[in-house]
């Protein structure tokens, strides 16, 4: 069992003649234990004759009865427990001369993939004195922190280190000094003293002698029964630059047994949601033809599915019936628009055709004026999202985008309808999703593209407010730096428990109105953007689907534009990000915009003087601005949704 009592019992080693104590760094930038960590602290229990876990203050009491659970000793460090001084606590807390070999390890890997019996033999076979799982040559990995990811910080990996070499004066020499180490220079500044020292995988097996972030492939391929956290804190493109392939490895992982559920619930919650979709490929392409057969048995009830349809204008309404013919078996259907005589010509219509649309239909009028989609669906549909009576939400919306030509409009519809109810055996393969991944909690379409120039900017004015509304929510999920993973045209399939921190809040008309709105920006757009962080908190991942025809007509599209974007920048895509990041906006290429972008480049001293006046002067700008769109938008009639 995960979260409550341990899975395996402590027992002897069985596993190895040598008795061995284990040394488990437990560092979380969160202050949980989660479910992959106490996975691996069952694993690893019978494998020690002692095992000891070094916590942080921050970790929470319920987190710190699990641990508790499952180890020998709890021994807490006051800093952050990723280098030698969090093991020193530890090693004075304990006698570990009386063991035969010192374990090393923590929480900054995944696994066991199948299981440790190949890694304890090659331990065995060696008579190094200290002895490291993974081996790492690169002392500066890089790291993007303009592009919102810094270094790294985790315990370390697994070295070993013998009974003769912890009674030597090389190990005395070493802990005699203040150090905060990292796992490699530790092992390195025993070696330097003479200690033999041996990897079961070299650094060579990777670029730049990093082969558990640049080479975790090849490190499962090879037997490795770990992967590296830190692989899914890496900058995506990064990784693309040297063809690191997730989706394959962690699938991998599946196939050896070791259930990737809590691989994803635990870094849903730690890296930004758009990087993590690029990270593991989330994005499914599916067929329209009914698959073969469902990943249902057959004593396993259908989901429950309820679609929320909000209609503001009833020239929508021939096309939601058309889209909800796309979906397979029974569904009930609440449908909500803005006025009393519109539900009266909904409710006429459903009399008409209830039969062929829903086992249940139901019409609510929720008018929120500037609400539009998100006012009815937080207010309105309050108590669907709040209750378990169903699996499944289907969410569309008739939106009619202002100030946008009718080629866009009718694209973004069908970009939007067609990828979430393309055809009764598409919407059969989103449903077998969730059946197949309990922690999936939300599919929409990827950020569109065409007609729209949302890409490099879909936080745009909405990033403070989104802030601000997050903390006040408990989002503690880390932002993606330029644009969200977010249902932008507001239309979903999710699960309501993924929703349910949005649906808790007490949202009211009144945060809807005009002069409640934070800094001249939509309330509406600001939730929109937040609902993929929302289901990530509560520790559901989300993916991206499409069907083939707009996945053809997006990806060559994207591939062309991606190509002339690159002609005049040199390297690779993560250079190229890396330098446009550096020099900062280009504006609209004016002599200004250049110098600026040329001081950012060669002068980032004179940049860091000057950029407080710059932003002054441009936030000025952009706030006059938006007050003149407000005061233009007065004059438009803010009671009805488009």
């Amino acid at each position: 069992m995960i979260g409550g009592q341990p899975l395996v019992e402590r027992v002897a080693d069985t596993t190895s003649a040598k008795r061995r104590v284990i040394l488990f760094a437990l560092h979380s930038e969160r202050g949980d234990a989660d479910d992959a960590t106490l996975y691996q602290l069952d694993a690893l229990r019978p494998l020690a004759a002692r095992l000891i876990v070094i916590v942080e203050p921050s970790l929470t009491e319920e987190d710190l009865a699990a641990v508790a659970a499952r180890s020998d000793e709890i021994v807490h460090h006051e800093g952050i427990a990723t280098g030698s001084a969090a093991y020193r606590v530890a090693l004075d807390a304990d006698d570990v001369a009386s063991y035969d070999e010192v374990l090393f390890t923590g929480n900054g890997w995944f696994g066991p993939i199948g299981s440790f019996d190949e890694v304890l033999a090659r331990m065995a076979a060696s008579d190094a004195g200290v002895w490291r799982l993974i081996e790492t040559t690169d002392r500066a990995p890089e790291v993007f922190p303009m592009e919102g990811f810094p270094r790294a910080l985790t315990p370390w990996t697994w070295t070993v280190v013998r009974a003769d070499v912890v009674s030597s004066p090389a190990w005395r020499e070493y802990w005699a000094a203040s150090r905060d180490d990292s796992e490699d220079a530790f092992a390195e500044a025993l070696i330097a003293q003479g200690v033999s020292g041996s990897a079961a995988f070299p650094a060579t097996l990777g670029p730049r002698g990093n082969p558990g972030i640049l080479a975790p492939g090849a490190l499962l391929d090879a037997g490795c029964p770990v992967l590296l956290r830190t692989v899914f804190a890496q900058f995506p493109p990064l990784l693309d630059r040297f063809a690191v392939l997730v989706r394959p490895i962690v699938t991998e992982m599946g196939r050896r047994g070791y259930p990737v559920e809590l691989l994803w619930r635990a870094v849903v919650r730690t890296t930004p949601p758009a990087a993590l979709n690029a990270l593991g490929a989330m994005l499914e392409i599916l067929p329209d033809a009914v698959p073969a057969a469902s990943h249902r048995s057959e004593d396993e009830a259908p989901l429950r599915v309820v679609v929320l349809a909000h209609v503001p204008h009833l020239g929508f309404v021939d096309e939601l019936a058309d889209r909800l013919r796309q979906i397979p078996g029974e569904f009930d259907l609440i449908i909500t628009t803005t006025d009393g005589r519109k539900a009266a010509k909904l409710k006429s219509r459903l009399r008409t055709s209830a039969q062929a649309w829903a086992r249940n239909a139901e019409v609510r009028v929720t008018w929120v004026p500037g609400g539009r989609d998100m006012g009815a669906l937080l207010i309105g549909c309050r108590d669907i999202l709040l209750s378990d009576r169903y699996d499944v939400i289907v969410r569309v919306h008739g939106r009619e985008p202002r100030r946008k030509t009718l080629n866009i409009r009718e694209y973004g519809r069908r970009y939007q309808l067609e990828n979430l109810l393309s055809s009764p055996g598409y919407v059969q393969r989103i449903f077998d999703l969730f059946r197949r991944e309990p922690g999936l909690g939300m599919v929409f379409p990827p950020i569109v593209h065409i007609g729209y120039g949302t890409m490099g900017r879909g936080w745009g004015a909405y990033r403070e407010p989104a802030e601000d509304l997050a903390g006040e929510l408990g989002i503690a999920v880390p932002f993606d730096e330029v644009s969200p993973l977010a249902p932008y045209g507001g239309m979903w399939i999710g699960r309501p428990s993924a929703l349910r921190l949005f649906a808790e809040h007490n949202w009211t008309v009144g945060d809807y109105h005009r002069s409640r709105r934070v800094r001249w920006v939509e309330l509406t757009r600001v939730q929109e953007r937040l609902l993929g962080l929302a289901a990530a908190e509560a520790g559901f991942h989300c993916r991206t689907v499409m069907n083939r025809e707009h996945a053809q007509i997006s990806h060559t599209a994207l591939e062309f534009k991606l190509d002339e974007l690159s002609t005049t920048i040199r390297g690779y895509p993560v250079e190229q990000i890396h330098l446009l990041r550096r020099a900062g906006w280009t504006g609209y290429g004016g002599v200004v915009a250049l110098t600026r972008m040329y001081i950012n480049l060669n002068h980032p001293r004179i940049a860091a003087a000057t950029q407080p006046l710059y932003r002054a002067a441009r936030n000025a700008g952009l706030m006059a601005k938006r007050v003149l769109a407000a005061v233009r938008n007065e004059h438009q009639d803010d009671g009805s949704d488009r």
